[in-house]
């Protein structure tokens, strides 16, 4: 299958080459499947909120290992309908470009960029910031979001996070 010689490119990526390359398809993403987010905290409050909503704790952030994450948001980006001719010419001819900064935060935020456009592939959701208070909504475009859909999404972030289910 075409996806998993893909998802095994993505695993064989140097380090470095993995960030960027997410950094890419999450940037991508974002322009074709837009989240209305425009900082890290509020990507963070999303994945609070669909933590909470599914009863599951908090969020795992930031990842263990940001280069082994991007590696494994990769791989799952390249299985959705959604990303997988983007992801593939992302992981055809990988980005050599030095330019995104090395420091901790920079690959932190590179990985929850990834795993928020993963995540957008799934639900649709609106950040909303009212009287000093944050609301997420999530829903389903054609069916009604149930519990089952919220607590699959948080194993599949758990998974990406490189925590346990």
């Amino acid at each position: 299958m075409a996806g998993d010689i893909h998802a095994e490119r993505a695993a064989a990526l140097p380090d470095r080459t993995a960030l960027l390359a997410l950094e890419e398809v999450a940037h991508e993403l974002g322009r074709t499947h837009p989240t209305g987010l425009t900082t890290a905290y509020q990507a963070q409050e999303v994945l609070t909120a669909l933590f909470a909503q599914a009863g599951a704790g908090s969020p795992p952030l930031p990842p263990d290992d940001p280069a082994a994450a991007a590696r494994r948001v990769l791989a799952a980006l390249v299985r959705e309908e959604g990303a997988r001719n983007l992801v593939e010419e992302v992981l055809a001819d990988p980005p050599e470009d030095d330019q995104m900064g090395g420091d901790d935060l920079v690959t932190d935020l590179t990985v929850l960029a990834g795993v928020i456009a993963f995540l957008r592939l799934h639900v649709t959701f609106r950040f909303k910031h009212d009287d000093g208070r944050n609301t997420v909504e999530f829903g389903l475009e054609k069916k009604p979001l149930n519990d089952g859909t919220l607590a699959a999404l948080v194993r599949t972030v758990l998974s990406l996070m490189n925590r346990e289910p």
